[in-house]
């Protein structure tokens, strides 16, 4: 029973170290240090249509 405290605190440790991180992002801490948008460009030449398959 003595391990008990151990592997809690170690538990606590790591969500608080895994998640602090991702709540600072989610508040605006870190507005814009992990970009999510998708960068593309699509010419016309590049766009396949049903129509061209056959």
């Amino acid at each position: 029973m003595e391990r008990s405290p151990a592997i809690s605190f170690t538990i606590l440790a790591f969500t608080v170290l895994a998640g602090g991180p991702l709540l600072l992002e989610h508040t605006g801490l870190f507005t814009g240090a992990f970009p999510t948008e998708i960068l593309a460009r699509v010419d016309d030449g590049n766009v396949v249509r049903a129509t061209d398959s056959q």
